[in-house]
């Protein structure tokens, strides 16, 4: 929408030196957000910054925390026609808004009409998402940091405007952290005063939430103390279908007065990393080129780590928490790439094409089918969405007479549409198809196979002598990492599981003290096992890299492989090569290096600060060993998610140094990476050669010249797995059991086991997203199979020069 507004009938307000100032090459500060503003922060600005940071803080604790009334909120919301009304609701609004954006409210003369026409969907949004808290506990967190993000745009966009970016968002930063501060400490002191996390607590908070009780599950209300409580409760009396339900709705009630209770501790978090997102623009100076260009530069890092952090999800030992993790990262993505683009602005994106290296290296990474078709699946169906609100946005302003042009769209759009229709359709929805096969193999193939064969593999060990565990854990631990989509984190965690039950049991008389001891051997273990496997992934890699064709495959004569290999074989501990080698993917990194011919020694040299990554993985698993010591107020638990979350922060952090230096080598080696080198000759040569068959398969997977049954085939390849893909990610809970590598697969269901027949941790509703994909996949193989067989008949009938 504000992409719309920079070409549309706002700019009949502009006077001609003022349009051509906005389109001028030497004027990147009028076209992004502040960035010219060089006027000091006013005691207005600031003590408005500190409202839209406090106001939304004190809604959610006031509102939805056990400080306040978060049980009495959600026991009103738990009602089943509450729910259904909040669908109607948030529906409603969502009708309301496009509705805004057709009649153009953007540019509506009477601010007080414009006013009124933002609150009234945003106030039907917000009582929406409280209707659903019962279903989705996360709603009004995820209506928290919508909140903060919304004010700070608006601020920004009106009064703000000409502040100094530096100033607007180091005041922004320090009133968040205050925040943060604030909420920890209030939190810390109402746990002091008698709220601590044990039975006393936990009942209490159940004995209130009755209503909650009585609505959760579909087929009777439920009694906490009669079906949930650890020692009163029971399912004994009920069938397997019953009980299994009542388990879950227990669960989910459970869930939500923890998050009643927990949920300052939440807030502050999320305070944190709007501080920390906040401070790193504020770094991106005051005025021009140079400035816009490092904001784009912390976009690009706040990708990696985002990607980074949705790769570690797929590790998580808990599929519901995997999954969840997931989801949250997705959308923190979607927040990060909106408030990023409006702050830059399109125009400005435009003109640093143009003005500096990077930004061409940019456009370059945009231009491939690879990245759009992650625009595409990202999107999907808001394009079309998109087109058809802007059709009907046209026609309004052509009965007002406010049209910049006589097309069906508007000038924007047509841009869009026209941009579009040069683009490698086919190419495209192939990478879609691509990415969500991808994430199905890490999501299914390595998350739910991989724990159920490491719970197997864990009861199998119990009974073996511990020397002879040791070895059988360090030798399928290498297995397991010369498999290229299972991440190292399960390896880690399934060692810490195996090792320190075993030396808990077999080591020492006192239970603790083996269990230290075999935590202690499992770290060891794990450390050694990362270093063999990068070893012998570097020999796949080095004897892989003699092939001209796989020398192509990772684009060795391209600008950021070229700076990836330049930092790894850099000497000793430089701390570009050390985040690369151990915050990099394991399998990717290890055989890359191996291409590249990168130096042995070194690289292990390099990998060496890997044991600060695996040891908090390795301590999970030993924590989640111990799960069921302790009764149902056991600390394991909580010990464990908390090691894993420190793992996976570290993993991230790392993926951002990493990312940062690979950006500062392409900056200040830019010219000297890109310069001919004659031992890639044969790889340009191999691409020579392959020049007219990419060609000639371009035209004839060529949208334009596909036949109806041709494109029906890739859209429906595309939306099969990438929405089926989806589902299973979003709802994993109703498409797969709740499984963990600490479970026993021979246990019931209602012991979180799988009753002794793993395949049924897929439920009826994930088989049937499986058979999608599955569809999907067909088609796929179908269309290549046969875009193939016409390559072939065109190169025979134009072979190439």
């Amino acid at each position: 929408v504000w992409m719309v507004g920079t070409n549309g009938p706002a700019m009949n307000n502009l006077n001609t030196s003022q349009r051509t100032t906005a389109g001028s090459a030497g004027s990147l500060s009028s076209v992004i957000w502040g960035d010219g503003g060089t006027e000091p922060i006013s005691v207005l600005e600031i003590l408005l910054i500190l409202l839209a940071s406090v106001l939304p803080a004190v809604v959610y604790v006031v509102g939805f925390s056990d400080m306040g009334m978060g049980v009495q909120v959600y026991n009103q919301m738990s009602p089943t026609k509450i729910s259904l009304m909040g669908d109607g609701v948030l529906a409603a609004s969502v009708l309301l808004m496009a509705a805004l954006y057709v009649v153009d409210v953007f540019y509506w003369k009477s601010r007080l009409l414009q006013t009124i026409a933002f609150l009234v969907p945003f106030c039907m949004l917000s009582a929406g998402l409280c209707m659903k808290s019962r279903k989705y506990p996360w709603a009004p967190l995820v209506f928290t940091l919508m909140l903060n993000p919304a004010f700070v745009s608006v601020l920004r966009g009106t009064l703000a405007k000409t502040t100094s970016r530096s100033a607007f968002y180091k005041t922004l930063a320090f009133c968040n952290t205050l925040v943060s501060i604030a909420l920890v400490a209030g939190w810390s002191a109402w746990m002091v005063g008698g709220h601590q996390w044990n039975r006393g607590t936990k009942d209490g908070l159940a004995a209130r939430c009755d209503l909650i009780y009585e609505n959760i599950f579909s087929e009777f209300p439920l009694n906490y103390a009669a079906h949930c409580h650890p020692d009163t409760g029971g399912t004994a009396t009920f069938g397997t279908a019953t009980a299994l339900g009542i388990k879950a709705a227990c669960a989910k009630a459970a869930s939500i007065w923890f998050l009643v209770w927990a949920s300052p501790l939440f807030a502050a978090v999320t305070y944190v990393i709007l501080s920390l997102f906040c401070f790193m623009h504020s770094l991106t100076g005051h005025q021009g080129a140079p400035a816009m260009i490092r904001a784009i530069k912390q976009f690009v890092i706040c990708l990696i780590v985002l990607l980074g952090g949705m790769y570690c999800s797929v590790s998580f030992t808990s599929l519901e928490l995997g999954s969840t993790l997931m989801a949250f990262l997705a959308a923190a993505m979607t927040v990060v790439v909106l408030w990023t683009f409006m702050e830059v602005g399109s125009e400005a994106l435009v003109h640093m094409v143009g003005e500096s290296h990077f930004g061409r290296l940019l456009a370059k990474f945009w231009r491939n089918d690879f990245v759009r078709a992650m625009g595409v699946g990202a999107t999907n169906v808001f394009i079309p969405v998109y087109v058809a609100l802007n059709m009907l946005n046209q026609k309004c302003r052509k009965l007002r007479g406010t049209a910049m042009n006589d097309g069906r769209f508007t000038q924007q759009a047509e841009w869009l549409v026209e941009e579009l229709s040069t683009w490698n359709w086919a190419g495209i929805l192939c990478w879609v198809a691509i990415i969500a096969e991808l994430i199905f193999m890490l999501q299914v193939g390595v998350s739910k196979a991989t724990y159920i064969f490491l719970s197997w593999l864990s009861e199998l060990l119990a009974q073996i002598d511990f020397g002879i565990v040791c070895v059988l854990v360090f030798v399928i631990g290498n297995l397991m990492f010369m498999l290229p989509p299972v991440p190292g984190i399960p390896v880690y965690v399934f060692t810490g599981i195996v090792i320190a039950d075993q030396g808990s049991r077999k080591l020492s008389d006192d239970d603790t003290t083996g269990f230290i001891m075999g935590t202690v051997i499992a770290c060891g273990i794990a450390f050694l096992n990362k270093l063999v496997a990068c070893t012998l992934q570097y020999l796949i890699g080095y004897f892989m890299g003699n092939s001209i064709k796989i020398q192509q495959l990772i684009s060795v004569d391209s600008v950021p492989t070229r700076a990836i290999e330049s930092i790894v074989k850099r000497r000793g501990l430089d701390i570009g090569k050390v985040m690369i080698l151990i915050g990099g993917p394991d399998w990717p990194t290890s055989v890359g290096c191996g291409i590249v011919k990168a130096n042995v020694p070194q690289m292990l040299l390099g990998t060496l600060p890997i044991i600060f990554l695996c040891s908090p993985c390795v301590v999970a698993g030993a924590f989640i060993s111990r799960q069921g010591m302790g009764g149902e107020d056991s600390i394991y638990p909580m010990l464990a998610n908390v090691s894993l979350l420190v793992a996976t922060v570290a993993q991230t952090m790392a993926m951002f140094v990493a990312g940062l230096c690979i950006l500062k080598e392409i900056e200040d080696k830019g010219e000297e990476l890109s310069k001919h080198r004659p031992e890639h000759d044969a790889v340009s040569e191999l691409t020579r050669k392959e020049q007219h068959a990419r060609e000639l398969y371009k035209e004839i997977t060529s949208f334009k010249t596909l036949g109806l049954f041709d494109k029906a085939v890739l859209i429906v390849m595309a939306a099969a797995t990438e929405f089926s893909v989806f589902f299973m990610v979003v709802m994993g809970t109703s498409c797969f059991k709740p499984f963990s590598v600490d479970k026993d697969i021979a246990a019931p269901y209602e012991e979180g086991g799988l009753n002794g027949k793993p395949w049924t941790i897929v439920e009826p509703i994930g088989w049937a997203a499986i058979g999608a994909f599955g569809f999907g996949v067909l088609l796929h193989y179908i269309h290549k199979k046969v875009m193939g067989s016409r390559l072939k008949a065109a190169l025979k009938e134009n072979p190439p020069r």
